[in-house]
């Protein structure tokens, strides 16, 4: 995506968070955003060509979901402005803004071998003593790591695998 989409997308999500005055309006809306997404998605074709005009994609809109509501008038939005094919980047920031507003902070752990419940939930643990928030973690295989684990929160990347140990061991004796 595009540095500008991004932006963009950014700044239609929180138009759309502003309209939720506390975290469980702002759960329900990004809920009802996600599902509205997840309904478009038969119907993505039709929503993107070029061939219907934005009144008919508008009214198809209305149909789906009724009037004058936020998730109607944001699709309208959208929309209006050409830029539908922003939707799925806007409902990824709305969930980030979400999880702003509840101190949630998503975290992706690669680990070397699939790890059982009770190590998932000492890695999540650690993570949120770690940053002082609640973390939500999704766990990948990346078997090449040997050992150890990779952490990626937002902006921060936690490499604590064997295989970067190993690198930095073979990088200190080439010395």
């Amino acid at each position: 995506m595009k540095s500008t989409d991004r932006i963009l997308a950014g700044r239609y999500a929180r138009a759309y968070d502003q309209l939720s005055s506390d975290n469980a309006q702002a759960q329900q809306a990004y809920e009802l955003l996600q599902a509205a997404s997840v309904q478009l998605a038969q119907a993505r074709a039709y929503m993107q060509d070029p061939a219907v005009s934005t009144v008919e994609k508008q009214a198809f809109v209305e149909q789906l979901f009724g009037a004058k509501n936020p998730v109607s008038n944001f699709l309208s939005t959208l929309l209006a402005a050409k830029r539908y094919y922003l939707l799925d980047s806007c409902v990824e920031e709305v969930r980030h803004l979400l999880d702003q507003r509840q101190g949630v902070l998503r975290a992706e752990v690669q680990t070397a071998f699939e790890l059982n419940d009770k190590q998932r939930q000492q890695v999540q643990t650690a993570l949120s003593q770690y940053t002082g928030k609640t973390v939500r973690a999704t766990f990948g295989v990346k078997a090449d790591l040997l050992g150890g684990l990779v952490v990626r929160m937002e902006d921060t990347l936690i490499d604590g695998s064997l295989k970067r140990r190993f690198e930095k061991l073979q990088q200190e004796l080439l010395k």
